[in-house]
């Protein structure tokens, strides 16, 4: 993969510039080039535009705003994606791309990373929903013009900015367990931009019974009893204001995310908590600009100023999770700038895309006590982050090839002050009162785009990509936790070799009929996996110690007849396996990769109403690295059903009503993602939609 890797970026980059110039330079200005890559040409995506050979993902949120669906609900359907959940709605849960770990993914909310650098991962129930426009999947990799490497891929969120004229909508849902919630939404223009303004409030007891097994799954099946879920209650709040201006030949968003959650932690099924509680709340601002012709006419700037505010409250008075502090105030502050030209060298066939980042970011932990008292101020934890990214597009023969060679800087400093209650600490090193840890890294990459067929209505073509990716040890890892994780400051960064390659085809047959389809073919190869592994009788130490090799094959087909019918397929194979130096562990399976996985969606639909059924289908995996039996999952398959129905439309002022009912999990089925955290069987939900 590496010799491929360099074979290909050395004729991109020095073969590529003889063939750009020995072409005819044209005699007229060139006109507009379709520049994104398997999207279809009515979506005008910036983001995929930096990105023209990956395969990549948009999901239109509009039809989300009249159902009762989430983060993980709309994520869990793609191919590619696995979602892992700890309970139901509102529980913590995790995502991760072709079979990578969930820190192996990066999350970003309108091109601002939000992957904080304590554990790596992203908790998708303390993210904005109800506020998106669209979500961007990026499996290839991290386009230009967002920061950070990902060995799995990225995320994108993307709030609504732009109003074509305005609306007031307010949403009712309501539905089993208790569950809740009221979204009011609001967006104008005025001479020079746009605003949008939405407050939320949800509320859910997720109170679901589930089958206890009370620890004994296979030994003892007669103390069985099936139970009531308690504390796993949430109340969540919301409020977003989003301002657009356009200002001469620059656009300016400002935007403002803020989400405050209370919620209770419920444990394992076996096992229930009664008191123990979490508060969270996070504030998440960016001031983005775009500027055509800066400077002169064939370039374009865009910046990011970003702040994200997080804070979180973990209450557990009775000690039911841990002892001795069991409470804990947490507190995390990032800041960044981004700065990205674009110079547009048409005549010479190339796009030039550059893209330099700074950011900081400030970790800070209180230990409590069960009052909520505090027992003792852990040390700060600092990380700076420089990143610089060079990329040239470089389109050849009517622009049927596309040749993306990038290269990615980026270079990280972490500080961290030394415990100054530890006695290894002060005899290890005392007179250091800072330990630190710089890393450098190079990630080249390299896409390859061959359009074979292009007509108004119908485009058929090849995307290939090979890059290399790199991911950060976390705070946890190099610094440890105190009394449960010992630090390893030596940690090598966890490296893969990354690779994929497949087609699309995209067509309108008449005005009626439109067809998306896309296959491919990906491998990653990861070295130097972080594990933790037992350093005494009670703490964990993490080395570098796994490999693994994960290869598959997905597929997304997508068919809409104007006159009633929609369907949706996607599906991924993918053999994730442990090849590490340990006997044991070689050649097993990677825990919680099913082979198999799929959904669907079947909708008739018309001007007033709509119905449809989804499908989605989990293959069998293991929850423990070693693939013994008792960890092992049974695959599972879930059925969900809605309706939706306008009594009243009005086209020419845009008023409407909608309802709606959907039954999830409609044959009640009883499972869980990981051990001893059971997700909810049926439930029924009611929707009501006003715009005016």
């Amino acid at each position: 993969m590496v010799s491929q890797f360099k074979f290909f970026f050395l004729i991109g980059f020095l073969f590529g510039p003889n063939l750009l110039f020995s072409q005819v330079t044209p005699q007229k200005e060139p006109e507009a080039v379709e520049i994104k890559a398997n999207v279809e040409s009515s979506t005008k995506n910036t983001n995929f535009s930096k990105n023209p050979t990956g395969f990549q993902k948009e999901i239109n949120l509009d039809q989300s705003n009249t159902r009762y669906t989430s983060l993980p609900d709309v994520l869990s359907r793609e191919a590619g994606v696995r979602v892992r959940q700890f309970g139901g709605l509102g529980s913590y849960s995790t995502l991760s791309l072709r079979g990578t770990n969930p820190n192996q993914s990066k999350i970003y909310w309108n091109g601002v990373p939000i992957n904080n650098s304590l554990g790596g991962e992203i908790n998708l129930a303390d993210l904005p929903f109800d506020n998106l426009e669209k979500i961007e999947i990026y499996k290839s990799g991290t386009p230009a013009g967002f920061s950070g490497s990902a060995i799995g891929g990225s995320i994108n969120l993307v709030s609504k900015t732009k109003i074509d004229h305005p609306i007031t909508r307010v949403n009712l849902m309501g539905g089993s367990f208790k569950t809740a919630k009221a979204t009011v939404t609001h967006m104008d223009q005025f001479s020079s931009g746009s605003y949008f303004l939405q407050a939320l409030q949800e509320t859910s007891d997720q109170n679901f019974t589930y089958l206890n097994n009370k620890g004994t799954v296979l030994f003892n099946t007669y103390d069985d009893t099936i139970d009531e879920r308690r504390n796993a209650q949430f109340r969540k709040t919301g409020f977003t204001g989003n301002l657009s201006l356009v200002l001469d030949k620059t656009k300016i968003n400002l935007l403002n995310d803020y989400i405050h959650r209370k919620q209770g932690l419920p444990g394992p099924g076996n096992r229930q908590t009664t008191s123990v509680g979490r508060v969270f709340s996070k504030l998440s601002s960016a001031i983005t600009t775009e500027t055509n012709e800066f400077l002169f006419t064939n370039l374009t700037l865009e910046t990011k100023t970003y702040g994200n505010f997080a804070k979180d409250d973990l209450f557990d008075p009775k000690s039911e999770f841990s002892f001795g502090t069991p409470n804990a105030y947490t507190k995390t502050n990032q800041y960044g700038f981004q700065l990205s030209p674009t110079l547009y060298l048409l005549e010479y066939y190339q796009v030039l895309r550059a893209s330099v980042q700074t950011e900081q970011e400030f970790f800070t932990r209180y230990e409590k006590r069960a009052n909520h008292e505090t027992e003792r101020k852990e040390p700060k934890k600092r990380r700076d982050t420089q990143s610089f990214t060079f990329q040239d597009e470089i389109r050849l023969f009517s622009n049927r090839l596309f040749l993306v060679p990038q290269i990615r800087f980026e270079r990280y400093t972490d500080r961290f002050g030394k415990d100054e209650t530890s006695i290894r600490n002060q005899l290890l090193d005392p007179l250091t009162d800072v330990f630190y840890v710089r890393q450098n890294f190079t990630n080249p990459s390299f896409g390859l785009k061959i359009v074979w067929v292009k007509k108004e209505n119908l485009e058929f073509g090849s995307l290939a990509n090979i890059s290399k990716d790199f991911r950060i040890p976390s705070f946890l890892e190099l610094f440890g936790e105190r009394g449960s994780i010992v630090g390893n400051t030596t940690l090598k960064p966890e490296q893969s070799r990354n690779g994929d390659i497949g087609f699309y085809f995209n067509t309108k047959p008449n005005s009626n009929w439109k067809i998306q389809s896309d296959i491919s073919y990906f491998q990653k190869r990861i070295y130097d996996m972080i594990l933790f592994l037992p350093n005494s009788q009670f703490t964990l130490r993490p080395e570098n110690v796994d490999q693994a090799l994960i290869r598959g094959v997905e597929t997304n087909q997508n068919l809409i007849w104007n006159q009633g019918v929609k369907f949706n397929f996607n599906y991924t194979y993918q053999d994730a396996r442990n090849y590490s130096e340990s006997p044991a562990l070689n050649g097993k399976f990677l825990p919680l990769r099913s082979k198999s996985q799929g959904s669907a969606l079947l909708a008739f639909f018309n001007e007033s109403s709509e119905i449809g059924i989804e499908y989605q289908y989990i293959g069998a995996n293991f929850r423990d690295r070693t693939n013994e039996y008792l960890g092992y999952l049974p695959a599972r398959q879930f059925w969900n059903l809605y309706i939706q129905y306008s009594p009243y439309k009005n086209k020419e002022t845009g008023n409407e009503l909608i309802l709606g009912f959907e039954v999830r999990n409609l044959t009640d089925k009883r499972v869980e993602d990981l051990v001893g955290y059971p997700l909810p069987g049926r439930s029924y939900y009611l929707t009501g939609s006003y715009r005016f």
